[in-house]
């Protein structure tokens, strides 16, 4: 009788228990399926796998954008008890916002992708954007040729110090993927969309573009402004 009691209270404290805090972050649940490759008070950037026929259960991501980097087959189990199946090929970008999901690899590859998860504000912050914050991130998928990745590297990495420089910008990071090495990131802060498109046409950023197209390198930019991110 007395267990039925504590198991009845347990499941009516749960009823009231707030919905947040049951989301649980896949990061320190599975370290082997999750890397962060950076994070500040805006976005956190994840290298995520998941092998052949392998499963994660229920965990949350907020709002986020996803790159492929291996093609895949994953079936995805929401809170309601549904399923759904994404299949991707190499080089897939897409947006989703936040999810909870328990996931299941049914594919013959095993899944490789980039995960930007894109923050809230915090605690005490405004819960909405105002019109006067303009600021935009830039994410940008740079291919280069396989076996000449260090050549691609080293233009990319000459662009840092010049666009640091400029007035619009507040961040400039840039990464490489581990099993792809001629496959680049480059995740850009801007004060403003404007400030981005003045980037553009800076001399060190149009002569890079002419470089990227005379070697075949491909580019593929997508950029993401927080709009009513209120909690």
């Amino acid at each position: 009788m007395f267990t039925r009691k504590i198991i009845m209270l347990s499941l009516f404290a749960l009823m009231f228990f707030p919905f947040k805090a049951l989301c649980l972050d896949p990061v320190p649940i599975y370290p082997e399926n999750y890397k962060v490759l950076m994070e500040n008070d805006r976005v956190r950037v994840l290298d995520f796998q998941l092998k052949k026929v392998a499963k994660e259960d229920a965990h949350s991501h907020p709002a986020h954008v996803v790159y492929v980097i291996t093609g895949f087959k994953i079936r995805f189990t929401l809170p309601d008890g549904s399923t759904r199946i994404r299949e991707t090929k190499d080089g897939d970008v897409w947006f989703s916002e936040a999810i909870t999901h328990a996931s299941e690899n049914i594919g013959d590859t095993d899944a490789h992708g980039i995960l930007v998860e894109l923050k809230s504000p915090q605690p005490g912050e405004s819960g909405q954007i105002t019109p006067s914050d303009e600021q935009i991130t830039a994410v940008t998928f740079i291919h280069g040729i396989k076996g000449k990745d260090n050549q691609l590297k080293k233009e990319l990495l000459s662009l840092e110090a010049p666009t640091r420089a400029e007035p619009g910008n507040i961040a400039y990071d840039l990464y490489q993927s581990t099993d792809k090495e001629n496959q680049f990131m480059r995740l850009e802060v801007w004060r403003s969309a404007q400030a981005l498109e003045e980037h553009k046409k800076t001399p060190h950023i149009k002569a890079s573009f002419d470089k990227r197209k005379q070697q075949g390198w491909t580019t593929e930019i997508t950029t993401w402004k927080a709009v009513s991110v209120g909690r």
